[in-house]
């Protein structure tokens, strides 16, 4: 891909951080409840990465377009979903979606772990509010808390981590109406401040663990979930947004350049 704020997709380092995650089914099941049960197709998954969370979605929306701009990846998806006539592939730069997305006639748009890869990420919500039909939903995961942004999030890619308040102001900035915005995941917060900001690991956080103790944290993520439901949570290790598309508006040119 030529456009530099996309190359991470391109780069095998991410395609393996993607692989480490596939015994985190549970994780992309919370994620998914936190989104709600009543989700839209057409949808699309933009950035889907090895697909672990659009295989999980592709049981709850039919059909679904996934939208990648790395080889590693795309290979995964096509291999993954060959022989899944409600699931198709595309390449594409997200700067450069709007033609791909609206053309599915998509009424649904996730992207999880994305935007904090983009350098212009508003540039990319406004291209997602172009695409999208008036009522059409955006759901939304990034890594929250700019105070946990240390070594672990430079090797992982990452231009930011958000708050509330600055994801929300992106959001609405591209002329989204935000339903919920709210953290997820209380207790990753201090293990991720440990190794990032203590420790100053300068890994991909996945490669911070081992297989086994990303098999623990699996069978963990029951009972973390349940503690984030109990406590709120007032912060987490994530952030979870759910937006609408306010009125049928372009853009601000400034962003389609």
């Amino acid at each position: 891909m030529s456009n530099d704020a996309f190359e991470w997709k391109s780069n095998p380092e991410h395609h393996e951080a993607q692989e480490r995650m596939a015994h985190l089914d549970a994780y992309y099941a919370w994620t998914s409840r936190l989104f709600g049960e009543s989700l839209e197709g057409p949808a699309v998954d933009a950035g889907a990465g090895s697909g672990h969370f659009s295989a999980m979605l592709s049981q709850k929306v039919s059909p679904i377009l996934l939208l990648e701009g790395g080889q590693e990846n795309l290979d995964t998806l096509h291999s993954r979903f060959r022989g899944s006539p409600a699931v198709s592939v595309k390449e594409i730069d997200l700067n450069h979606c709007v033609e791909a997305i609206a053309s599915f006639g998509a009424r649904s748009i996730f992207t999880l772990d994305v935007l904090e890869h983009l350098e212009d990420d508003r540039r990319v919500l406004s291209q997602f509010q172009e695409a999208l039909p008036p009522g059409g939903k955006l759901y939304i995961k990034v890594p929250a808390l700019q105070s946990l942004y240390g070594p672990v999030d430079e090797a992982s890619g990452h231009f930011r981590r958000y708050s509330r308040r600055t994801l929300r102001a992106a959001v609405e900035s591209a002329g989204f109406r935000v339903l919920r915005c709210h953290y997820m995941n209380f207790a990753g917060v201090l293990p991720y401040f440990i190794k990032s900001r203590i420790l100053k690991r300068r890994q991909n956080f996945s490669r911070t663990f081992n297989e086994q103790q990303i098999k623990r944290i699996a069978s963990l993520m029951p009972w973390l979930e349940k503690l984030d439901r109990i406590l709120g949570p007032p912060l987490g290790l994530s952030l979870i947004c759910v937006a609408e598309k306010a009125e049928d508006r372009s853009p601000p040119k400034a962003f389609l350049r």
